[in-house]
């Protein structure tokens, strides 16, 4: 295609606008998942994993981890004491899962060493004699090293402008890298404390970990003894460290009329000035989530951020740690609180209830601060990137960091699934069952698996989801909808309509089944229509007033989904849309609508008119369709999308437009 000087003259006025866009709308609907699971492509060591229980002869109570952080050289001193349930009777030992980078010096039980064995990650410890069903153990393991990291950084010894900067992120299964524990999400300790001890004499350094600080202890040796203490449940990789020369920002959220949570924020220095509007937006968000899923979970103890060296964020309990500062990822992290800290997924296969409920926490807060055009954006968004997720959004294969969290799937794909459960359940319902999942004794600061959501949504609702969830979190894909339609005069001004609805065999489920919702243009009404359409090919007839001119499936786009086939009546104009979302990263959607039958080429072409991809060359029949195009290995910057159009019928002439799109990565 040759690219004329009055569409370049276009092309720069659109780009003003759409930059214009951007900094009115695109700026605030930067999604938060997009760093979350950034996190898999930032990790420094992507270990194999698989669906792990750990030791299940024993079930944590109690973690208590005395730390000290030595620097020049660094080097990690430990004393973690691990309090036992025994759930299985007449065993003499256990095993703990400790990365065998470290050194163990030794294992005290009742004041006496025990033997142990330290290989293969695992830290096996014999005991004198037996244990009984519910007997109590509690035990110190001593040991020091440097822990090489795993998963996303699991433990990093790092820098701030020339100061230290030490962090952690296990999850999945990095705690084990620095600490010895039953590292699996599915058992959770009743309670925890960390002690961090860190130097003093060249370094102005504060330690940070999870729940209350209740004591800051100046040593005689010139080091500060940090202890935290933690009394709610928790996951080992919830817990966390944090040192750095931080500056301390304090707010407070009054969670009721007498009492104010202190909003603890440590903040690398350089960057705490410019950073106070952002984290200003917390106690708004405190209030507003609260307000839909019960109130903060931690409220007896503390909310805040802690600044880390990893472009991304990670939502340790009570304490979020964070490279990035805006309003999505805030937003998403602090949803977690809820959703993955409160309630823990048992597994990793079932992340999504994690992931997908903060991607999804995302949107609401678009929507409450925003209003509805932002959320549906937020949607549009997520959705380009749910088409592209492949399998199940039950995790199978669990082998992985990147299949568990896979951004597509587990994210984006996983916040879909709300959003359309929204659509089916209605607004008030919808969150009736957020709230009463948040809130519910069997689960809550317990761990969790789909079931226990879906009995919570059977429920509240009243309505048998077994179709909904069996074919979006055990299924794969999403419907692809063929429309074709006609219509007669049967008497006066009524039409009698045929709509026909098919849908391509899917692997897994068959066909999608889902309550569907049309809307129908006539000249003399505008009708919405709900249908539940359950059959592979099924046939729907009614009959409404005036002359039909148009029918638009799921015009809300409640559902995932593609169009195909007969949606407009004849005649109608040839159009492309601009493309969404635009700017893009890395895949957008087209959209464009045919008034013939006719041959379509689509392509895509750079700023300097180099052909880069043909994205459709087909007889398309008449109607509204779309295509998707995927930049994923491209530069980033201008391209141009063109449609030509041929129709049979030579009645009509050729068509031909295009639109810009720009590639932001």
């Amino acid at each position: 295609m040759k690219i004329s000087l009055q569409f370049r003259n276009n092309f720069i006025l659109t780009l003003v606008i759409i930059f214009l866009f951007i900094s009115s709308v695109d700026a605030q609907v930067q999604v938060g998942y997009e760093l979350c699971s950034r996190k898999n492509q930032l990790s420094l060591n992507l270990n194999s994993v698989s669906d792990y229980p750990g030791d299940i002869s024993i079930d944590a109570v109690y973690y208590f981890l005395d730390l000290e952080i030595k620097i020049s050289p660094n080097l990690l001193i430990g004393a973690v004491t691990g309090t036992y349930r025994i759930v299985q009777s007449g065993i003499n030992s256990f095993y703990l899962d400790f990365s065998s980078n470290m050194s163990v010096d030794s294992v005290i039980f009742e004041s006496l060493p025990l033997n142990f064995l330290h290989s293969n990650d695992k830290l096996k410890i014999f005991f004198n004699s037996p244990f009984s069903k519910g007997d109590i153990a509690s035990l110190t393991v001593y040991y020091n090293g440097v822990p090489d990291p795993t998963g996303y950084g699991s433990f990093t010894f790092g820098t701030n402008e020339g100061e230290p900067s030490i962090y952690t992120l296990s999850q999945p299964f990095g705690a084990k890298d620095w600490w010895p524990c039953k590292d699996t999400p599915g058992d959770k300790a009743d309670s925890s404390e960390v002690w961090l001890t860190t130097e003093a004499h060249n370094y102005n350094l504060s330690g940070v970990s999870n729940g209350d600080l209740y004591y800051i202890r100046y040593n005689n040796n010139g080091t500060r003894t940090f202890m935290w203490r933690n009394s709610y449940p928790i996951a080992p990789y919830l817990i966390s460290i944090a040192v750095s020369d931080y500056a301390l920002y304090d707010q407070f959220w009054n969670y009721s009329s007498n009492n104010l949570m202190p909003v603890k924020n440590y903040i690398y220095p350089q960057h705490l000035q410019e950073l106070i509007p952002q984290l200003d937006k917390t106690i708004p968000m405190l209030d507003f989530y609260s307000g839909l899923f019960g109130i903060y979970p931690f409220y007896k103890e503390k909310y805040g951020h802690v600044e880390f060296g990893i472009l991304a964020g990670m939502e340790h309990q009570t304490i979020s740690s964070m490279g990035a500062w805006y309003d999505g990822i805030i937003a998403h992290e602090l949803v977690h609180q809820w959703f993955g800290d409160k309630l823990t997924c048992a597994d990793w296969n079932n992340i999504w209830l994690n992931e997908g409920f903060a991607t999804y926490g995302e949107a609401l807060w678009q929507e409450f601060s925003y209003g509805d055009i932002y959320y549906r954006n937020f949607i549009d968004r997520i959705m380009v990137d749910a088409k592209r997720a492949t399998g199940t959004i039950y995790v199978h294969d669990v082998s992985s960091v990147e299949n568990i969290f896979n951004p597509f799937r587990t994210y984006a794909k996983g916040g879909v699934v709300l959003h359309m459960l929204r659509g089916i359940v209605g607004n008030q319902v919808f969150f009736d069952i957020l709230h009463a999942y948040a809130n519910d004794p069997r689960f809550a600061y317990k761990t969790v698996v789909t079931s226990d959501f879906q009995q919570i949504c059977d429920s509240v609702s009243g309505m048998n989801l077994d179709y909904f969830f069996s074919q979006w979190i055990y299924g794969e894909n999403y419907p692809k909808y063929n429309v074709d339609w006609s219509f007669k005069n049967t008497q006066g001004v009524n039409y009698e309509i045929d709509l026909t609805i098919t849908q391509p065999v899917n692997s897994n489920p068959q066909f999608f089944t889902m309550p569907i919702e049309i809307q129908i243009k006539t000249d003399l009404v505008d009708t919405l229509m709900k249908f539940f359409n359950n059959s592979q090919l099924q046939i729907f007839n009614f009959t409404l007033p005036g002359k039909p001119q148009s029918i638009i499936v799921d015009p809300d786009n409640k559902i995932l989904k593609e169009v195909h086939g007969n949606i407009f009546d004849l005649p109608v104009s040839f159009r492309l849309e601009q493309n969404y979302p635009n700017p893009f990263n890395p895949a957008t959607t087209i959209i464009f609508e045919l008034g013939r039958v006719s041959n379509v080429t689509i392509t895509v072409y750079d700023a300097l008119g180099k052909h880069i991809r043909t994205l459709v060359n087909e007889k398309l029949r008449e109607g509204r369709h779309e295509t998707t195009f995927d930049a994923t290995g491209l530069a980033s910057g201008l391209y141009i999308c063109n449609i030509n159009a041929v129709p049979e019928d030579t009645g009509f002439e050729a068509f031909s437009d295009s639109k810009p799109m720009l590639y932001i990565k």
